[in-house]
């Protein structure tokens, strides 16, 4: 059997053109997982959109290869990649019955382009050497961050590149992410990877002294990050990885591992317990009271069966979570928006409903299974290992998506694929060499190819026009907060041109207008009145144009009752103001003004209600508290003034 180095030495070598072709489209593809991580987790659209682009196209430089060089192999699909493909057209067919589309064009996105990134490092990892350097990039990229956690942690600092970490975290480190959990989960799903380099001769003494310097490193801020998730996710993806190479020794060696990996695990606990403070802290407080250690968990856990019930089948669509889920808050007393329930399964559920669900178990159960089947038959012991670590990998994050939303931190399944896919094509490689496509499949790949280049390309395109959008919406919400209203409609009109979809520019557009309202001051009242009315008008049709986009965004109907408001339509007002207050019941901002709104027009009795409702509910300030004192004592006035019957 052929090594991978003399597989790629069999045939012809590649000439300068295809190796540059090659390397620009690896390059592309590494971004989401390393330049993206740069970019603090890459988890707003500043962040994600450049990662879409850079990657999709390199996605479309890998599909184009059949057709611009005869001699590429045969395409070769990992494990539950088709499953997964039917999850990703199923995700992309949510845009038709989400609550809210433009989010769910997003998720699409992404979902898209990590399918796309599976197959291309599938196809590209596995050439010649190819496989050591792309996995000693991947390692020391993340090593790299874990240094600089170790400077901030040295320094005493919260200070996250050009922002402070959020004061809930304190000194736990991060890197470059904003929150620890998320950065825990990336060095947690490399452990795995990184110790079966280090016993992997294989792996040739370069590549495996990075691996043995990413633990070195990354380990200890492992620990730091003070992540549970984090923590469980390591030691089972080691425990997976380790069941994986026993079970592939022999049937004695997996049931010797199935009985000393638990006790190692036990033991291991009990010294970190006694011996490590962070330890004791997080999993004593996790011990002395569950729901206060969970955070909001288990509380928005607890308001999911409301909302599967609505939505069974289908779900409210991809990234619809944040939209659809206030009319269900009940268990949990904030008033923020919450983007995520902190369980990914959860959230698959409520979103893509118990067909999604089942999808996304299919293809993780096929993944799982062709791992397994992978490690336990494969001829070569580079390509066990390499599936071995992959697995354990996943198994890491299937672990840390119990507790958080780590497949939606765009860097994070982006590492995954990675790992996944090179592991793949060196198996591959491995067990059947470079075969060539029967001449049958060469047409059909000479005619798919160009296709699923085309999908990348309009993936690349959509998620250029939305990131710029996004960035010219940002520029006009700045130019507005420092009253430079020409230079915000400029903002807003860019942005709506670049990607009608996006509903924010409309927003913004109407909160300027509404502003421009209310600041109006002209010496003839006649021409203020009519001025006002006018501008109260155009902010109506933006807010308008924005529930169209997003019926589910409150901001949008708060602004049509301040437009209202200003027009003279206290009724038309009113009505806004109710459903704004009955949809996020738990905002306290949307329930007091509507209690104004009524006592602005007089409806004492009214207002007075609205405000006991909502000190009896817990959704107060110290708003509600003055305007019921006040109306208390009014109401009383004019009882006592009354003339008696």
């Amino acid at each position: 059997m052929r090594s991978v180095e003399e597989w790629g030495a069999a045939g012809e070598h590649p000439s300068w053109g295809r190796r540059f072709y090659d390397g620009l489209a690896l390059l592309l593809l590494m971004w989401p997982a390393t330049g993206g991580m740069w970019l603090m987790g890459s988890t707003r659209a500043w962040g994600y959109a450049p990662g879409l682009v850079l990657s999709f196209s390199g996605s479309l430089l890998v599909l184009l290869r059949p057709t611009l060089f005869r001699d590429a192999p045969r395409g070769r699909a990992p494990a539950g990649f088709w499953a997964l493909a039917a999850l990703t057209v199923f995700v992309a067919a949510s845009l038709r019955w989400s609550v809210a589309p433009y989010a769910a064009r997003w998720e699409a996105l992404r979902w898209a382009c990590l399918l796309a990134a599976a197959w291309s490092w599938t196809q590209m990892g596995g050439v010649g050497h190819r496989w050591r350097w792309l996995l000693g990039v991947l390692l020391l990229a993340v090593a790299l961050n874990s240094l600089y956690a170790l400077i901030l942690e040295v320094n005493g600092s919260r200070q996250v590149l050009w922002a402070a970490r959020p004061e809930q975290y304190g000194m736990r480190a991060s890197g470059t992410y904003l929150c620890p959990n998320h950065f825990a989960n990336m060095i947690a799903m490399l452990v795995p990877l990184a110790v079966a380099l280090v016993f992997l001769p294989e792996a040739g003494f370069p590549l495996r002294l990075m691996a043995a310097y990413f633990l070195a490193v990354s380990v200890p801020v492992l620990y730091l990050t003070q992540s549970r998730s984090g923590w469980l996710g390591m030691m089972g993806g080691l425990g997976v990885a380790g069941l994986l190479l026993a079970w592939r020794k022999s049937r004695a060696w997996f049931l010797g591992a199935l009985v000393a990996l638990p006790l190692l695990a036990a033991v291991v606990g009990g010294v970190a317990w006694k011996a490590l403070p962070a330890v004791r802290e997080r999993f004593g407080a996790v011990l002395a009271d569950p729901e206060k250690a969970g955070g909001i968990r288990m509380a928005m856990w607890r308001d999911a069966p409301a909302m599967f019930r609505d939505r069974p089948v289908l779900g409210f669509g991809g990234g619809s979570y944040v939209w659809a889920y206030p009319p269900y808050q009940r268990h949990v007393r904030e008033h923020l928006n919450f983007d995520f329930p902190h369980n990914e399964y959860l959230q698959v559920l409520l979103e893509y409903g118990a067909a999604g669900l089942a999808l996304a178990l299919a293809g993780l159960a096929a993944c799982a299974w062709g791992i397994a089947r992978g490690v336990l038959f494969a001829r070569s012991r580079a390509g066990a290992f390499l599936l071995a670590g992959a697995g354990g990998g996943l198994a890491a994050s299937l672990i840390h998506a119990l507790f958080d939303f780590n497949f939606h931190i765009f860097p994070n399944p982006h590492a995954l694929v990675w790992i996944g896919g090179v592991a793949w094509s060196v198996w591959f490689m491995l067990e059947k060499g470079p075969e060539p496509s029967p001449p049958p499949w060469r047409r059909i790949r000479r005619l798919a190819a160009p296709l699923c280049a085309a999908a990348c390309g309009l993936g690349a395109w959509l998620a250029l026009s939305g990131g710029v959008s996004y960035a010219w919406n940002l520029k006009a919400e700045l130019a507005r907060e420092r009253m430079d209203w020409d230079g915000a409609e400029i903002g807003y009109a860019k942005a709506i041109r670049w990607d009608g979809g996006n509903w924010r520019p409309h927003l913004g557009w109407g909160n300027l207008q509404t502003a421009k309202a209310r600041w109006l001051r002209d010496p003839d009242a006649a021409a203020e009145r009519e001025g006002r009315r006018r501008l109260a008008a155009e902010a109506a049709e933006h807010f308008r144009n924005a529930l169209e986009r997003n019926a589910c965004d409150m901001a949008a109907v708060f602004g049509l009752a301040r437009a209202d408001n200003a027009r003279g339509d206290p009724e038309g007002a009113l009505e806004h103001f109710r459903r704004a207050a009955a949809y996020q019941r738990r905002h306290v901002f949307y329930r007091e003004q509507l209690g104004i709104q009524l006592r602005q027009m007089g409806r004492d009795r009214e207002a007075l209600e609205v405000f006991r409702q909502n000190a009896e509910e817990g959704v107060a300030s110290e708003i509600s508290a003055l305007n019921i004192r006040a109306l208390e004592r009014k109401l009383a006035k004019e009882a006592a003034a009354a003339p008696a019957p």
